[in-house]
């Protein structure tokens, strides 16, 4: 079916805007009166803190609040709320949030920061996996189950620092197991990576007299932003309305609250706009990232190449906090996701995420997925060359055909794996690839469904056939705006130009899940 707009190409409604500098981003916004906020951060991987003197920071000149969490330690989160607004008596990671301070101006605000004293009493740490669920390991949680969204699966590994744990199985592993001429066992890590967006996170918050609040925030869900705004704080989430900015960059990072919360509370306690923006250094020491992983694999196969059992453990380094996550489970999607694209009679996948003494892990693009395909893919390839097997033959054995059973037990209505994987072969002359030093090639196979979620949107027609579509989401660079232009123009026969697309604030429309994937 021919299309005159949708799958064509066509101008991105936001790039005039974007090439001359007239997009506004958060850091952006500048409001009468308002203040600039900074955060002073823990030089320290795990701490108590013993005390705070604000005093000389509070008598700088141009210092209009300083604020801390010793008084009232707020938790926030996206599914559980672990993560201190600013850290009451504990550190748990280099760049946990300890004090805050509004100024005039930045200089000033760094200035203050220099001035606050803290007291602390260092404790022990842990960095990595193995460190962290060490039978002797100190915990970087004393309570983790009292959080509000803690989850606790039945089968749960009794070790230390667990977040979370998830479990999945299909088919008979040992019967499977027993038909396998060869077991292979390989074990694969990979580091944290962050996400390298251009924008760095900014918040400007507008507490009136009140009690309301303006929100401008580098932020793809504006609602559940609102949402955990309002159970952080215990108020109405319509308290909070929340603007729509651009947004330089996403990449699954900017689904967080961030300093949100930390400008809401110097706006409330100045009255006065407040604008915290974090610099690259705060961002590469305070932002979420993608998980550091450890996937151990035990995979059985025949001698001819064929795939009979796969047992997956994962664990992966959450960091200091498990508040970047949304899911109720607190996982990620990866390991359930594992060899799905082939047909494997019986696997069994383990899941564990592991609290450390680093750096939040969060949302990033296919969250699991990276980690989990990579140690899947790489230990296919190395199957295949103990069976003298090419490694796209190796594949084209073992992929799912129409009607075939998912590993997690899944029945597709379509299935164009073996399609699709010879499509790509083609394209890379993979039969005639140069071989020899310096030169690589890879394969690897990966299916992920979309996600769903409630979404709004205002349709107004004007006695001109103009139609303005007011959405409440931003777009964080993907040309969502310039979709939705080109939806409308084809659902009503028309033309482009008779579309115009309005973001409007969270008080316009209904809730809307945002932007994901």
């Amino acid at each position: 079916m021919t299309r005159k707009f949708v799958g064509q190409a066509t101008a991105r409604l936001d790039g005039p805007a974007k090439v001359t500098g007239k997009s506004q981003y958060s850091a952006d916004v500048d409001l009468p009166g308002m203040l600039r906020g900074k955060i002073l951060r823990s030089p320290y991987p795990h701490a108590r803190i013993l005390s705070i003197d604000t005093s000389a920071a509070e008598a700088l000149p141009g210092v209009h609040a300083v604020i801390t969490g010793q008084e009232k330690e707020y938790l926030i989160g996206r599914a559980i709320c672990d993560l201190p607004v600013l850290a009451g008596s504990e550190v748990r990671f280099i760049g946990d949030r300890v004090a805050a301070v509004a100024a005039e101006n930045t200089d000033i605000a760094e200035r203050a920061l220099d001035l606050i004293e803290v007291e602390y009493e260092e404790l022990p740490a842990v960095f990595t996996i193995d460190e962290a669920i060490a039978e002797d390991a100190y915990s970087v949680h004393q309570d983790m189950p009292g959080y509000e969204g803690a989850f606790h699966h039945p089968a749960s590994p009794k070790v230390a620092n667990l977040s979370a744990y998830m479990n999945w199985q299909h088919g008979d592993m040992d019967a499977a197991m027993a038909e396998a001429d060869q077991v292979f066992e390989h074990e694969f890590e990979t580091p944290f990576e962050h996400h390298g967006y251009l924008e760095p996170n900014a918040s400007v918050a507008d507490v009136k007299a009140d009690g309301s609040c303006d929100i401008w925030s580098s932020n793809k869900s504006p609602y559940m932003l609102r949402m955990q705004l309002a159970k952080c704080f215990e108020l109405p989430a319509e308290n909070f309305q929340v603007h729509m900015n651009c947004i330089g960059g996403d990449f699954g990072g900017k689904g967080n609250p961030f300093d949100a919360p930390v400008a809401y509370l110097l706006s409330k306690t100045t009255g006065r706009p407040v604008k915290v923006v974090m610099t690259y250094t705060e961002e590469l020491m305070a932002a979420n990232g993608r998980h550091a992983s450890k996937i151990k694999l035990c995979t059985g196969v025949t001698n001819s190449g064929k795939i009979c059992a796969m047992h997956l453990d994962g664990w992966f380094n959450t960091g200091a906090y498990a508040a970047f996550k949304p899911l109720p489970t607190l996982n990620l999607h990866g390991v359930d996701q594992a060899g799905s694209c082939y047909r494997i009679p019986a696997i069994d996948l383990n899941s564990n995420i592991v609290y450390t003494n680093t750096l939040p892990a969060g949302h990033m693009r296919a969250p699991g997925g990276p980690q989990v395909m990579f140690a899947v893919e790489a230990q296919f390839d190395l199957i295949a060359k103990a069976l003298n097997l090419d490694p796209a033959e190796f594949r084209m054995l073992n992929l799912l055909d129409q009607g075939d059973t998912a590993p997690t037990g899944q029945q597709w209505v379509t299935v164009r794996a073996k399609e699709t994987l010879q499509a790509a072969l083609d394209a890379a002359n993979w039969n005639e690839r140069e071989r020899g030093t310096g030169v690589g090639y890879g394969i690897g196979m990966y299916e992920r469904g979309t996600i769903g979620g409630d979404c709004s949107a205002r349709l107004i027609l004007t006695d001109k056939g103009e139609i303005t579509v007011e959405v409440p989401i931003p777009d964080p660079g993907q040309g969502t705006y310039t979709a939705v232009q080109q939806m409308v123009a084809e659902a009503i026969d028309g033309q482009l130009d008779q579309v115009t697309i309005k973001p409007v604030s969270t008080s316009n429309l209904p809730f809307d899940f945002g932007v994901g994937g």
